[in-house]
């Protein structure tokens, strides 16, 4: 033993040497060697490996979800500085790890382009899985070292950034500004945990404060938040949260209230200026100005330029009242933008402007008297002034839609200065109308709104403008203006100005053309009235115009009409405008669905003009053909919306003669004023639609008449036109025609009109006799074609040659196309860029038209350019300027241009020099030359290099030899152009071939090797071109074959098969072999009709690539991927480099080392094959290598040997099992792929708390191992008891069952002695064992669905932590408990079955079901939970809980099955019969109670959403003891829980529906003599149901909120006796979408329109007087509901009472009440308030027999109307009667009627009764 001892530690020693002997390999070795002990060598010292860690796609997804910082460096194998940058890079890794950000890098093409990579190297920075380029230098590590740890790259939009302490520090040493929120650990308040004061209070402080994050960033202010409790004790912050604002690195803490966002924003904003040392102004950028601008009331803002000496003199000046203005709450900063000064107009810098609550106002005074301006801007801020504004800044004012009054003055105007002081005394009026008020002194802007004299004013709101006709030196005549203005819905007046600039700005406008003297229009108007404001709720403008001018421009012949533009496009109403209705209906219809719009021939030009593609149809509305084509034609229109083609119809016989159409309906086409005739079926709309998008997307030849001809020659200075005389198709012309298409798009690109004409009436005119005939007309001079018509390229170049488009005597205008095409076909041009319009360069030109013929007579061509963005184009300092071009390289003038002679001087000076040096290009150069020249080398340097010059002088020595070979040579120093290309190192030479790039990575300093590598990248030409026989050949024979197939005249092939070089090597390695081939027939056969393409044939098979073809890597990618080259569903044979390639794409790899030497390996391999599948379904890539070496060089020194590799390990683990046995090699695999297979994971207290209330679904599996052990250790009692159960069993059968059920004899006694005492210990031995064995099977079976689970987003845990199980009741183990969202459900099912367990989790999840719960989750939840709805189950039978009432179906329990067993042969009949008859008991009987039971709970589970909705939460209990408490004595039961107050269901549960309105009843969730408490569902409904509800909003940490409460506590009840219903609740949720700003506060709800309580809280009996007052009850335009009391109420306030007594859903009560609606509003004029009441009992009281009826009271006494009441009009007019008639009087009047009726009866009578005797009559003289 001691010599093997001695020989085993030499050879030890020997191998050591060894190892030092030959590092190189050893390290190789070990690079990628065994972690296993077997055959692995002892590891070598190693080199350092690349300290940024490679990943592949799957890594970088999974680190991404990970990790909130990421930082990714892209490269590519064809970039030469990635190593560079790489280098640089990883010296500030280790740097990027202390800040918590990980740095890693990817090759991965088609990766990089989803994130916007195109360039490499390059970085991306990841931000919470928000993604951010960096465009920096990435030399310079520092630098993006900054970046990345840098607050801008930190910042994430309406999101304050969550950062570490070593982060903060930099933050705040690198940042001057910066405001940090710090908050509790997140161990301390977890996410979404809120059940800490703190925490809440951190969470609400954080909503609040994201909502500033991005105006504090816009100010220059970093916001970031900490969780970090430490740091903030160091900093003595005390509670948190806190907020920390560091000024210049010197902290200042917010002592306010950190809910209120705004009040923290004024709080950073005053102090990030106030405080400085020194007394610097601000400089702000564009942005940062405009949020000031919105957030601060009082600014200055000084206007200057850095560069300008005036700007910097006022500057100091100003300094020295800066902090003067900080004392009287003005802020000042400074900002050099000359873009944002002209957005407000001002045009002279440096210059001042003020802004008072975002009103700007010029200073004009003198800005170097600083004295003066402090006194000017203290005067402003303490005297109310109208302010000035430029007409910039009244556009901009006018565009966001303010409400504002803007006076359009002269300053020089007496009047006006007269009229502006009056105006003064209103500004703070207007102020609170919340009017601006504004004045511009500016004739041109006033004219722009149709003001010729001033001065004038104008109204705006929402854009439209309304001017003021009245007195201007009255100001209270205009300030009831005014305030009508803002309160009135009248429609607006505006003049024809104003009208253009509504239409071109205003998406939808409608407008009335009317004459405000014409009584229709008059009468027109009042209807249209009533419509304005529904126009507004559509967001249709309804403006009116009196302006018959206007209206003939619009082609408007009757008024009053109605024009509806919808973005700029008419369309006329043709509808009766005295209904209203239908017209609002016509304009809500045509803003949202898209017809054709009817136009008049004055619209049409206007169109034609502003429309650069309008298609147009002519057409007889009387016809009926053309309106079956229009109707067609509608089929198109949206599509051609989508085509961004405007299409419209015109009616219009005389218009359609102008563009000579005889015959209607007609089709022409215009694009940009260019028209094109259609000449196909009209009706054939898919063949219009299709015709048109050719128009727009396609150069075609237009066909026009005579009259568009005559048009276009007299409009445009370059038209060729082909007369084709009278064509058919198939001849000649025709033929010649269709050629000559192929040359539009040439012209077109040039700027030369191209179209075709059948009409002879010009061509005559021209002495055209001999069709086809081509003419080209130059400034309308005709030019004739006399060469052959069929040779197009002929007619092209004629067109375009000098001689034929050269204008005599002027310098040509170019567009950008032409003037690329004249740059790359001559020699020498001179070109002029100038904008259009500008007075200088139109100067400037007729000097130049003086030295263009002699540049002609030089042979240089001079033209003139003034397109849009031109500058930017061909990257220009400014304009105007004048360059000269030699060979497309340039040379900019830089002397006066006014001097003509000067400037030809230079110019023949550069035509007659020669260039000897490598030339320097522009950025557009440059480009123009990657693109057309075809060999080319480019030379990048930097200006700051200093070996760049020495570098080039020494190149300058090949610049002629590159020349002879055909490749030119030039320089650029546009670094930024080099950094979009991926060059960051200086100097560097790209050589461009076809356009594609190949860098040189090489000694540049050494011309010879620069000119030998150039000669080789031309002359390389490595991939193979073969013959069909030769592709045959190779497809059988070739593993791997790539064939790209190309056309032979295609002039991208070059540049295509240049790309596929560069790879050919590379392919080569993978053993692909790359050729090429032009055979169309094979090229279509494989599926390319139009090469390019590419095919891939392994093993035969083959695959057609489908991505970018020019992206010579992301074609290597393809074909090398694993994917691609997997042939056959066997194991693939790979190379070393396939190796490599799989081994970073794949996370699991199982490699197989063999030789065809090794004879084991045969077998092994097939063994191995039948493993393949199951590996691959596992996600573990299965790959066969026959490479000895390479197996050494991982430990390998035996073959056949299987190694996997894992991303988790750098190190491959070798397998030292059996390689015959497969299923164990799987086994193995499948067990390092995951070690933990498919165990539950074992939690325990804190952690598996926060897992139950943070995850969204998970399973806890509540298991007892004690009683596991308890239960083993009592395996030898068990076999003696098992001996005693058989000895019972021999005793006498009868007995035995007669002592089971209860038998009292002593034969039974005696023959059950022993089971008396035995059978219990038994039985609760037998429960013991069952419990320990399912413990571990049911553990065993679950583990097998954990996978599963997870498949389906559920968590599974187990855990045996009695304390979390007993906080949630769970005593008898083992026990399975569903959590979703925090709310348990218990599993009640079999736990053995997996299956069951499994499907009944994925209904958990996916279903809306009760939740089982225990005692203890119950009594939470009554606590916790606002609304509860328990449903009790019935009681455990028989040793066996119910799963939905199931064991009440079960007829035989587990004991009597017992009792049958272990019966004797003499006494089993017995126990059977009686077993028998006790099964059909309880069939007979319980089972009916089962049916109930299941069919109670499916019902409850129908109402289980329902009860959600409302905010009530639902679950089942079976807890017998429980049950009592509620006084719940039969089953199954439901108990009601609002608030932690129980109510127990005593209707039918059966009946699932009755059920839910009990439990939504109003009368069963309030509480006597308590507000309820409610959550946000039930807010909700409660606004949706109560048409009376107060709502009382609270916080439950505000400490007078209980006192209020208990305040309100006292007149809840008579609050419920009004109909009102009162309710709190306290959620800021709620609170902000009700727009409650403070709590607490009490809102008054009548029919869902808030009214906020403003008195104090604190005072009940205000309260109730203001609930109950009728101000306050009262709705506009609506009856309102009252029950008794309320009435009651209202018969004692008012005097006059109208009551609708009727009854709900009742045909006639509803056809009533609508009727009686209509004349609320004219009751209330009467001072009748009007009610209704539901209550027909009530109604008997006051003589209501019948409903509906109308009860009229006065002073309490009630009338009765008897009339019609579906008649409002006769119920108004009997109210009214009602109303005014005095009854007093009249009974007064009735009295002295009937007195004097009375008097004058009495009087009759006494005449009648008492009146004299007659006189006797005299006597006759006789008789006397």
């Amino acid at each position: 033993m001691k010599t093997f001892s001695r020989i085993k530690i030499l050879t030890l020693f020997v191998c050591s040497l060894l190892a030092l002997s030959f590092p190189g390999f050893v390290n190789g070795a070990n690079k990628k060697g065994s972690q296993s002990g077997s055959a692995a060598p002892p590891p070598a010292a190693v080199e350092p490996e690349a300290i940024i860690e490679e990943v592949n796609a799957k890594q970088l997804e999974k680190l991404l979800a990970d990790k909130d910082y990421v930082a990714v460096f892209w490269y590519a194998r064809s970039c030469v500085t990635c190593d560079k940058v790489l280098a640089e890079l990883e010296k500030i890794d280790d740097d990027t790890d202390s800040f918590g950000v990980d740095f890693v890098k990817i090759n991965d093409k088609r990766l990089a382009k989803q994130y916007g990579i195109k360039n490499f190297p390059a970085l991306t920075y990841f931000r919470e899985k928000e993604p951010i380029i960096y465009d920096g230098d990435l030399m310079d590590e520092e630098g993006v070292l900054d970046f990345l740890t840098s607050l801008e790259a930190m910042d994430l939009p309406d999101r304050i950034e969550e950062v570490n302490a070593k982060i903060l520090l930099k933050i705040i040493e690198d940042t001057d500004f910066v405001a940090v929120l710090f908050c509790p650990d997140h161990a301390t308040c977890p996410p979404r945990v809120m059940d800490k004061p703190d925490c809440r209070k951190c969470a609400k402080a954080l909503q609040e404060l994201e909502n500033i994050d991005d105006e504090a960033d816009q100010l220059g202010i970093g916001f970031v938040k900490i969780h970090d409790e430490a740091l903030a004790d160091e900093y003595n912050l005390g509670n948190l949260p806190a907020l920390v604002y560091y000024r210049h690195q010197t902290p200042i803490i917010y002592e306010g209230e950190l809910s209120r966002e705004e009040d923290v924003l004024e709080w950073l904003v005053q102090n990030k200026s106030t405080g400085d040392e020194d007394d610097v102004i601000e400089d702000v950028t564009p942005k940062t100005l405009s949020t000031l601008i919105t957030n601060i009331d009082n600014l200055v803002v000084l206007f200057y330029d850095h560069g300008n000496d005036d700007s910097m003199t006022v500057l100091e000046e100003l300094e020295q009242i800066d902090d003067d203005c900080d004392k009287h709450g003005i802020q000042f900063v400074k900002i050099d933008d000359a873009k944002t000064a002209a957005e407000y107009g001002i045009d002279t810098i440096p210059a001042i402007v003020y802004f008072e609550k975002q009103i700007p106002n010029v200073y004009d005074g003198d800005l170097m008297d600083e004295e003066q301006i402090l006194h000017w801007l203290v005067e402003q801020l303490e005297h109310d002034e109208i302010e000035d504004v430029t007409d910039e800044m009244l556009d901009k004012m006018v565009k966001e839609g303010r409400v504002m009054a803007v006076l359009f003055y002269d300053n020089n105007d007496k009047k006006s200065q007269r009229i502006l002081e009056e105006l003064e005394n209103i500004d703070d009026e207007c102020d609170a109308l919340g009017v601006t008020f504004v004045k511009i002194d500016n004739p041109e802007e006033a004219v722009e709104y149709g003001i010729n004299k001033v001065p004038k004013l104008i109204y705006f709101e929402k854009g439209i403008p309304t001017i003021y006709d009245g007195n201007l030196e009255d100001e209270e005549k205009l300030l009831k203006w005014l305030e009508k203005q803002t309160t009135s819905d009248q429609i607006e007046d505006i003049t024809d100005e104003m009208l253009d600039l509504i239409i071109e700005k205003m998406p939808h406008v409608a407008v009335l053309f009317y004459d405000k003297d014409q009584k229709k229009s008059q009468k027109v108007l009042a209807e249209l009235e009533n419509i304005d404001d529904e126009c507004d709720q559509n967001d249709i403008a309804f403006v009116k115009i009196d302006d018959d001018n206007e209206a003939k421009e619009w082609g408007i012949d009757q008024i009053p009409s109605i024009v509806f533009f919808e973005r700029g496009i008419p369309h006329i109403y043709e509808g009766d405008l005295m209904k209203e209705d239908e017209l609002l209906g016509w304009l809500v219809h045509q803003k949202r669905y898209s017809e054709i719009p009817e136009v008049t021939d004055e619209m049409k030009d206007k169109l034609v003009e502003s429309t650069e593609h309008l298609a147009v149809i002519f057409y007889d509305k009387d016809d009926k053909q053309d309106i079956r084509v229009l109707n067609e034609l509608e089929n198109i229109d949206d599509e051609l919306e989508k085509e961004g083609i405007v299409i419209v119809r015109i009616d219009n016989a005389a218009e359609a003669k102008e563009y000579g159409l005889d015959h209607l309906p007609a089709l022409i086409y215009f694009e940009n004023k260019i028209p094109a005739l259609y000449e196909g079926d009209l009706m054939n709309e898919d063949e219009v639609l299709e015709w048109l998008i050719l128009q727009k997307k396609t150069a075609t030849i237009e066909e026009v008449t005579d009259e568009i001809l005559t048009n276009l020659i007299n409009d445009h200075e370059y038209v060729v036109v082909f007369f084709t005389g009278p064509c058919e198709p198939g001849e000649k012309c025709d033929n010649t025609l269709n050629a000559l298409e192929s040359i539009d798009d040439e012209l077109d690109e040039a700027g030369i009109i191209f179209v075709t004409t059948e009409d002879t009436v010009i061509a005559k005119k021209h002495n055209i006799k001999i069709y086809p005939q081509l003419v080209f007309f130059r400034n309308r001079d005709p030019l004739f074609f006399t060469g052959d018509l069929d040779d197009e390229d002929e007619v092209l170049a004629w067109i375009t040659d000098e001689d034929t488009l050269e204008i005599p005597g002027k310098i040509e205008e170019v567009n950008i196309k032409m003037l690329d095409k004249i740059l790359a076909e001559n020699e020498h041009v001179v070109v002029f860029f100038y904008r259009e319009g500008d007075k200088k360069s139109q100067k400037i030109l007729n000097e130049l038209e003086n030295i263009d013929d002699d540049c002609e007579q030089k042979d240089i061509d001079f033209v003139k350019t003034s397109d849009d963005e031109i500058e930017k184009e061909y990257d220009l300092p400014a304009l105007p300027a004048l360059a000269f071009y030699r060979n497309k390289f340039r040379t900019i003038y830089t002397g006066d241009l006014m001097k003509e002679d000067e400037i030809l001087e230079w110019v023949i000076e550069l035509y007659e020099s020669t260039a000897d040096v490598i030339e320097s290009v522009d950025r557009k150069t440059l480009q123009v030359l990657i693109n057309d020249v075809e060999h080319l080398a480019v030379f990048f340097y930097d200006d700051k290099c200093n070996t760049c010059p020495g570098i080039l002088e020494e190149l300058e020595n090949i610049d002629d030899d590159t020349d002879k070979h055909g490749i030119q040579f030039v320089k650029s120093n546009d670094v930024k152009l080099a950094h979009e290309i991926g060059i960051f190192a200086f100097p560097a030479l790209v050589y461009y071939e076809t356009g594609v790039p190949i860098m040189y990575d090489g000694n540049i300093e050494k011309s010879d090797n620069v000119f030998k590598w150039i000669l080789e990248q031309k002359s390389d030409e490595s991939i193979e071109f073969i013959d069909r026989e030769t592709l045959f050949e190779y497809i059988d024979s070739k593993d791997f074959l790539a064939v790209i197939f190309y056309k032979e005249d295609d002039p991208d092939s070059p540049r295509i098969l240049r790309h596929i070089e560069l790879i050919d090597d590379e392919a080569a390695e993978y053993g692909i072999h790359i050729v090429k081939m032009h055979d169309k027939l094979m090229a279509k056969k494989y599926g390319y009709r139009n090469p390019p393409g590419i095919t891939y044939f392994r093993k035969g098979k083959h695959i057609n690539y489908d991505g970018d073809i020019d992206d010579e890597e992301e074609i290597l990618d393809w074909l090398t991927s694993p994917a691609n080259m997997e042939m056959t569903d066997h194991i693939e044979q790979v190379n070393r480099k396939m190796f490599e390639k799989i081994r970073k794409t794949s996370d699991y790899l199982a490699v197989i080392f063999h030789s065809e030497e090794c004879k084991q390996c045969p077998r092994v391999l097939a063994e191995v094959e039948h493993i393949d599948d199951e590996a691959d379904k596992a996600g573990i890539d299965f790959v066969k290598i026959d490479d000895k070496q390479m197996a050494k060089e991982f430990g390998v020194f035996a073959l056949p040997a299987i190694v996997f590799f894992k991303p988790t390990s750098k190190e491959p683990v070798i397998y030292a099992g059996d390689l015959y046995e497969e299923e164990q090699i799987l086994a193995w695999l499948l067990t390092q792929k995951d070690p933990s297979g498919d165990v539950i994971e074992d939690l325990e207290g804190e952690k598996l708390v926060k897992l139950i209330e943070e995850s969204g679904a998970i399973a806890v599996y509540f298991w007892n191992k004690t009683q596991c052990d308890i239960c083993s250790s009592k395996a030898a009692r068990k076999a003696r008891l098992k001996k005693e159960k058989e000895q019972q069993q021999q005793a006498g059968g009868a007995g035995a069952a007669a002592a089971a059920f209860g038998g009292e004899t002593e034969q039974t006694a005696e023959a059950a002695g022993t089971s008396a005492t035995v059978e219990p210990i038994a039985s609760k031995h037998e429960e013991d064992t069952d419990g320990c064995e399912q413990c571990t099977k049911v553990l065993e079976e679950l583990e097998n669905i954990d996978d599963d689970c997870d498949k389906h987003g559920i968590t599974f845990v187990k855990t045996r932590d009695f304390s979390v199980a007993d906080g949630y009741g769970v005593h008898d183990y083992p026990a399975l408990v569903y959590f979703e969202g925090g709310i348990p459900n218990v599993f009640e099912g079999e736990l053995n079955e997996e299956e069951e367990v499994l499907q009944w989790l994925i209904t958990q999840k996916t279903e809306d079901r009760i939740e089982l719960i225990t005692r203890q989750m119950l009594e939470t939840m009554v606590e916790e939970t606002q609304y509860l709805a328990v449903y009790f189950l019935p009681p455990e039978r028989n040793g066996k809980p119910p799963a939905y009432c199931r064991s009440f179906c079960s007829p035989l329990s587990l004991k009597e099955d017992n009792i049958l067993n272990s019966t004797t042969h003499t006494s089993k009949q017995f126990v059977k019969n009686y077993i028998s008859r006790k099964r059909k008991r309880i069939e007979n009987q319980d089972k009916i109670n089962c049916n109930i039971c299941d069919q109670i709970l499916e019902g409850l589970e129908l109402i289980d959403d329902e009860c959600d909705v409302f905010g009530i939460h639902m679950v089942k209990i079976q807890d017998p003891q429980l049950a009592k408490r509620y006084s719940i004595k039969t089953f199954p039961a439901l108990v009601y829980f609002r608030n932690g107050n129980p109510l127990l269901f005593e209707g039918d549960l059966q009946n699932e529906q009755s059920v839910l309105e009990w439990l939504i009843d109003d009368d069963n969730r309030e509480l006597a003599d308590e507000i309820e408490e409610v959550n946000e569902r039930m807010l909700e409904r409660l606004m949706a149901e109560s048409t009376l509800l107060v709502v009382f909003f609270y916080d439950e940490d505000c400490a007078e909120c209980e006192e209020i409460l208990e305040e309100l506590e006292e007149i809840d009840g008579e609050a419920d006796m009004f109909g009102i219903d009162f309710v709190k609740i306290a959620s800021t949720e709620a609170a902000k979408k009700y727009e409650v700003v403070n709590i607490p506060s009490l809102v008054y709800f009548r029919k869902q329109v808030p009214v906020l309580y403003d008195g104090d809280l604190h005072q009940h009996d205000k309260i109730i007087t203001w609930l109950t007052s009728q101000d306050v009850f009262e709705i506009k335009n609506e009856i309102e509901e009252v029950n008794r009391k309320m009435l009651d109420k209202l018969l004692e306030e008012n005097e006059f009472l109208a009551v609708f007594f009727y009854e709900h859903n009742q045909q006639d009560s509803t056809a009533a009440l609508e009727k009686l609606e209509n004349i609320d509003s004219e009751t209330d004029n009467l001072d009748i308030t009007f009610v209704k009441m539901a209550d027909s009992r009530y109604a008997k009281k006051w003589g209501v027999t019948k409903l509906p009826a109308m009860v009229y009271f006065r002073r309490r006494f009630p009338s009765i109307y008897r009339g019609d009441l579906l008649s409002e009009e006769e119920v108004l007019e009997w109210l009214r009667k009602n109303r005014f008639r005095q009854p007093e009087l009249n009974i007064f009047m009735y009295a002295l009627i009937a007195l004097a009726v009375g008097f004058v009866v009495y009087t009759a009578f006494l005449l009648q009764c008492f009146k004299p005797a007659p006189p006797p009559p005299p006597q006759h003289p006789k008789q006397s």
